[in-house]
């Protein structure tokens, strides 16, 4: 009797093992962190006068500290603050080599009409009901396969062609008519 209780108690540990919830609540998930969550954080620094230093606040940031997002304005925008800039701005204008960027990709040639044209050519593509093999490769047929079988017509040509001895794909899938 004790062997089968240790045998069904360490069966019952090794069943309920492997379920994720069960390992996470007894703590046997190994947790990696994220490398990409990792941020720099500021030096410590010493105030010239300790005196003057504010009154601790339990559970508050620290004032120095940056957020990822800061961090990630900072190395992309450049702005010290870490903000990002006021990109509605009108009177901002583009630099030298954001001009020469635009030039070189055609920026100052884009079509005022481009979006008619997107319009006109997704209408076109859905009058196109034909299959898309058909349509990308140019094979199989022009017609969707949109008929209804007949399941009484079809069970009664079934039973038939097994009577008659005949192959089951011989002959019309009766269908229903719209």
């Amino acid at each position: 009797m004790k062997q089968f209780l240790k045998l069904s108690v360490f069966s019952t540990l090794l069943l309920v093992g492997g379920c994720a919830e069960v390992k996470t609540q007894l703590g046997l998930d190994r947790h990696t962190p994220d490398e990409f969550s990792v941020m720099q954080r500021a030096p410590l620094e010493i105030p010239a006068d300790l005196t003057t230093l504010p009154t601790p606040q339990p559970g508050m940031a620290r004032p120095q500290d940056v957020t990822a997002k800061q961090q990630a304005n900072k190395a992309i925008f450049g702005t010290e603050d870490g903000s990002a800039p006021n990109l509605a701005d009108n009177n901002a204008k583009p630099s030298a080599s954001e001009n020469n960027l635009i030039n070189k990709v055609g920026g100052h040639t884009t079509d005022a009409q481009i979006r008619q044209k997107i319009a006109a050519e997704k209408d076109m593509l859905e009058e196109d009901n034909r299959p898309v093999v058909k349509r990308l490769l140019g094979i199989g047929s022009d017609t969707v396969g949109q008929n209804v079988v007949d399941a009484e017509a079809e069970a009664k040509r079934i039973i038939e062609a097994r009577k008659a001895g005949k192959p089951l794909n011989e002959g019309e899938t009766p269908s229903i008519k719209d």
